[in-house]
């Protein structure tokens, strides 16, 4: 079955559950959402773990935030049903894939493939890492087929850290900004295309940046469910009817071919990561303008 085939029928699922009542809002904060009871024995040390989407909202993809200590560590572990992708918002540390390790910190995308062990320590003294993620195709974590594997052990941790042969690791700051000209609707500063078909992903994360009083216009995506979180700045935001402030911490789901937008209010940029779920690059993604920014109601 094609993507974009896969997606309308969960829509449409998701509807029927619902009697076709308006599904819950497209907007939540990671400040609102109570942190999950994670089991220490299936090797989940980590501090903190909230699900800002889910099956819970009826949707098919988990949207994960994470939160590691000093100290903290995701032992090894695999999800043989769905394919993962996190993104570093802030820290540095070890992590593994596919039994080789790298060096991580902010800015990096990691790709890891379904049924591929994993894990994420942070060895710093000082500072936490915090992550934002998706398990693709699986709308809660025992869905994703997860599989404990063991401990992180000293040999893990000292390396030599030469980096995975499974999935990808890319940093944003190593990918050149796209050139965004011909898109109708863009008025950001910069778009990182950073994971996608470059990869053979069918998915695609990006990095974007809106200078105050910058846009991007009302578009949607005809192929592919859209997925945001705003990590510096502030401004609002638009997915179908609904409209709301947003700022450092708020996630953003528009389910596809529903039109939505972002605007750049605050005193510093607006950024935010965005993962396509089911399309590795805006034209496959069946990307569309869809006209102008209501004008703010006071």
């Amino acid at each position: 079955m094609q993507w974009s085939t896969w997606l309308r029928s969960q829509w449409k699922a998701q509807r029927h559950k619902t009697g076709g009542a308006k599904m819950p809002t497209y907007f939540a904060h990671i400040d609102d959402v109570t942190p999950e009871n994670m089991d220490a024995g299936d090797g989940w040390l980590i501090t903190e773990f909230r699900l800002p989407f889910s099956d819970r909202q009826g949707l098919g993809t988990t949207m994960f935030h994470a939160r590691f200590n000093p100290g903290a560590v995701h032992k090894k572990h695999k999800h043989e049903n769905c394919e993962e992708i996190y993104y570093i918002v802030s820290g540095n540390g070890i992590a593994g894939a596919g039994g080789t390790t790298e060096e991580i910190g902010a800015g990096h995308f990691h790709h890891v493939p379904a049924d591929t062990e994993h894990w994420l320590a942070n060895e710093s003294d000082v500072e936490p890492i915090v992550v934002i993620g998706w398990y693709l195709g699986a709308g809660s974590v025992a869905s994703t087929g997860y599989v404990y594997m063991g401990d992180v052990t000293e040999a893990d941790f000292e390396g030599p850290h030469k980096g995975y042969d499974v999935g990808s690791l890319v940093n944003h700051t190593d990918v050149a900004p796209a050139d965004m000209g011909k898109i109708d609707g863009w008025g950001g500063s910069e778009f990182r295309a950073c994971l996608g078909v470059a990869q053979e992903i069918f998915h695609a994360a990006s990095r974007a940046v809106y200078r105050p009083g910058e846009s991007f216009k009302p578009h949607r995506y005809a192929n592919a469910n859209a997925y945001y979180m705003v990590v510096a700045g502030g401004g609002r935001a638009g997915v179908g009817d609904e409209v709301a402030a947003i700022r450092a911490g708020s996630c953003l789901h528009a389910p596809a071919g529903t039109i939505h937008w972002f605007e750049s209010t605050g005193a510093e940029p607006l950024t935010m990561i965005g993962l396509q779920e089911g399309a590795g690059s805006l034209a496959a993604g069946g990307f569309e303008a869809a006209g102008e920014i209501p004008a703010a109601v006071d």
